[in-house]
């Protein structure tokens, strides 16, 4: 994914998905997200065991989120949560290599932390269908894949509503203008995409943005 975050309609192979099996001292399994086409030595990683972060309309993320990159000298990790409906950096921790120079505060001011939160955007996943109790019961990412994109042709449906939804909801974790993101994304006017989100509000899809970010199951 690009520092600049979602900008396409991406699908499944083009983002590796690598599982790490879990370690029974650690009682973790870690999911890397990174996209094969991006040179930038980002990925994002998250805790499948940890507990769920609800971000509002059914979207989520793991409480144990990361994002890491290095360069000659030095490996950067960022531990990633949200706060007023935003994608934060809660944590960043810097290491040098061996044999390399000391962490000094010049490396630390030129760390990109809000550009290396974005990565993290795919790590963001949303609940497809949820058992009797209400926990969910099957999950899947937030960011539309190629085969949704279809359903959108189909015109203002309850599937189109519900992933205008979820790119609004994603575009303003990154900060983004989330009008523009869904215009952007789907290719349509500002008027029919700002009757397609009063209409995801009003059908309970897309609620107000902020006081989201609290752990749950």
């Amino acid at each position: 994914m690009a520092l600049t975050g979602p900008t396409r309609r991406c699908d499944d192979p083009q983002v590796g998905i690598t599982v790490e099996d879990p370690d029974d001292d650690s009682h973790a399994m870690w999911i890397t997200v990174e996209d094969p086409d991006d040179h930038s030595n980002a990925s994002a990683r998250y805790d499948a065991f940890s507990e769920h972060v609800e971000l509002g309309d059914d979207l989520f993320m793991y409480a144990d989120t990361r994002v890491s990159t290095h360069s000659r000298q030095h490996v950067i990790e960022l531990r990633v949560g949200v706060h007023d409906g935003r994608l934060v950096a809660d944590q960043v921790s810097v290491r040098r290599r061996d044999d390399c120079p000391p962490v000094t505060s010049e490396v630390l001011r030129a760390i990109p932390v809000a550009r290396l939160v974005r990565y993290a955007a795919p790590t963001v996943h949303h609940v497809v269908s949820r058992g009797e109790g209400g926990g969910a019961m099957r999950v899947a990412p937030a960011w539309p894949r190629e085969a949704e994109w279809a359903n959108v042709r189909w015109g203002l449906n309850d599937e189109t509503l519900r992933i205008v939804a979820r790119i609004y909801r994603v575009a303003y974790l990154l900060g983004d203008a989330p009008t523009k993101t869904v215009q952007t994304m789907l290719d349509q006017p500002r008027s029919t995409v700002g009757r397609w989100i009063a209409a995801a509000r009003q059908r309970g899809f897309l609620s107000e943005s902020r006081g989201a970010g609290k752990a749950g199951g």
